[in-house]
């Protein structure tokens, strides 16, 4: 891709709160390296500070708008929402849609730059807790980078932290996405050297599988989009199996638990909420708020919240995927309820707590699980030609869904397969954050979603991506917006 000058002012200033008592060093207000960085306890407050960002920047609707909302399975829900038909219609707009300013992103980035640089002069008790501290922010800022590469293309590269709102660094040039991708794929590196062992660590915390998740789904998208070929499917395959070996992971057999037990072994990355800090978890978008449900019913069966319902899936959604007699995860994914006389439907997995009278938003959100690696495998085999072997690790995952032994035939042919893996991967992280990118990686944009059916070359081709948000551009003359926007 072009590269196209984008001049972006970076804030550093980060407002920090605790992420869990595991971490329970006692966070500073202000990230910059004059009270932060000087030994070990301030460096784990800083890391503790970079998963919170981290969490911010991915709270609550923008999580959606980044990997969910452009699929045409999503519709407003029974409160109404933001201004959402740009996302809806994929008629993305520069002053229109929501969640355009990158700003955040940049903000973890910041954090993630300033331990990558400072680390090395603080002197560890034990050298393997500076490498971990290093490999976690070498994986945020990956997986930072991931997703901005892939929600606008070309992106600004911060290499060094920011540490002054005079620092001329701050202006940064939009750089070319293959360039972006080089750096993640050498940041991913990075972690993997540093993280001192395969060692079960806390799954809201990076870990060697945590990073071998990050880079299998990096190297599939290469693969397919961007021309990376068989070598690149290598590559994802070698990292997925890495965490297929780990034992401290498994498919539970319970497709429910996944979401209603904290932590638990197919958990592989995610990011915490808990009652005493962020109490915005985007799940909570999905409940009715009391005034609209009769009490007889509340939590008995319509699930009710304190934020408004802003979302809710559609028709063609629940129609397409959660019909399928026997698959246990309907229910789990999507719940509909109809009075006769009222209809109510919400999604099911992030509820919470109901706890005095109110629901408290502290279900931690799923990043990366075993369920992902089996079905990755599945992606990457088939892709190498290997569909008998793709179709077996297929059937795992129906196995949970339908009870029943080898639901998908060895004979399918690789279309065939393809086919059932993205069907498959559609219910199973319904909700989760998985389906703009997983129909956009299957090459299925403008076949799948109503609204993109012939639109590839519209926007100049970037129709997939999202422009700049106006007041980026605002800020400095020398910005130029994404073409076609």
């Amino acid at each position: 891709m072009k590269k196209y000058k984008i001049i972006t002012g970076l804030l550093i200033a980060l407002s920090l709160v605790g992420c869990e008592d595991l971490l329970d060093k006692k966070p500073y207000s202000q990230v910059t390296s004059q009270n932060m960085w000087n030994n070990e306890s301030e460096v784990q407050a800083g890391i503790t500070g970079m998963y919170n960002q981290l969490r911010s920047t991915f709270n609550d609707f923008e999580f959606l708008i980044y990997f969910e909302l452009r699929t045409g399975f999503w519709k407003t829900g029974a409160s109404g929402a933001a201004d959402w038909d740009d996302l809806f219609y994929n008629t993305p707009n520069a002053t229109s849609t929501p969640a355009l300013n990158w700003t955040s992103f940049y903000k973890t980035i910041n954090v993630a730059n300033l331990a990558i640089k400072y680390i090395p002069e603080v002197n560890f008790n034990n050298e393997d807790n500076a490498n971990t501290f290093l490999a976690e922010a070498y994986f945020v800022r990956a997986f930072c980078y991931f997703t901005l590469a892939r929600v606008w293309g070309d992106v600004p590269l911060a290499g060094l932290p920011f540490e002054s709102a005079e620092d001329e660094s701050l202006y940064l040039s939009r750089e070319d996405v293959n360039v972006v991708f080089n750096q993640i794929k050498s940041d991913i590196d990075m972690a993997l050297s540093l993280m001192p062992d395969n060692s079960h660590r806390n799954r809201v915390l990076a870990s060697q599988a945590g990073i071998n998740m990050l880079k299998a789904d990096v190297y599939l998208w290469t693969s397919k989009r961007m021309n990376g070929g068989n070598s690149d499917l290598q590559k994802a395959e070698s990292a997925v199996d890495a965490v297929l070996a780990n034992p401290n992971y498994q498919l539970l057999s319970n497709y429910e638990q996944v979401f209603r037990v904290e932590k638990n072994n197919e958990i592989i990355f995610s990011l915490y909420f808990d009652i005493l800090e962020a109490s915005n978890q985007y799940g909570t978008r999905f409940m009715y708020q009391p005034g609209q449900v009769e009490s007889a019913l509340w939590n008995n069966p319509v699930l009710i919240g304190q934020s408004a319902q802003w979302l809710t899936f559609t028709d063609d959604y629940v129609n397409t995927y959660l019909k399928t007699p026997g698959d246990t995860r309907a229910g789990v994914v999507n719940q509909d309820y109809d009075t006769g006389k009222k209809f109510y439907r919400w999604v099911n997995k992030y509820i919470g707590e109901w706890v005095n009278e109110a629901r408290n938003d502290v279900t931690d959100t799923r990043i990366y699980r075993y369920a992902e690696a089996i079905l990755f495998k599945a992606e990457i085999a088939n892709a190498l030609g290997r569909p008998g072997e793709a179709v077996s690790e297929l059937n795992k995952i129906a196995k949970r869904a339908y009870g029943t032994d080898d639901y998908y035939s060895p004979s399918l042919s690789q279309p065939e397969v393809d086919e059932a893996i993205l069907h498959e991967r559609l219910i199973e992280f319904g909700a989760e954050g998985k389906s703009w990118y997983d129909i956009i990686r299957f090459g299925k944009a403008f076949e799948m979603v109503p609204t993109l059916v012939g639109r590839e070359n519209e926007y100049e081709g970037n129709i997939l991506l999202l422009p700049v948000a106006p007041n980026t551009i605002t800020k400095n003359p020398k910005i130029e917006q994404t073409p076609g926007f």
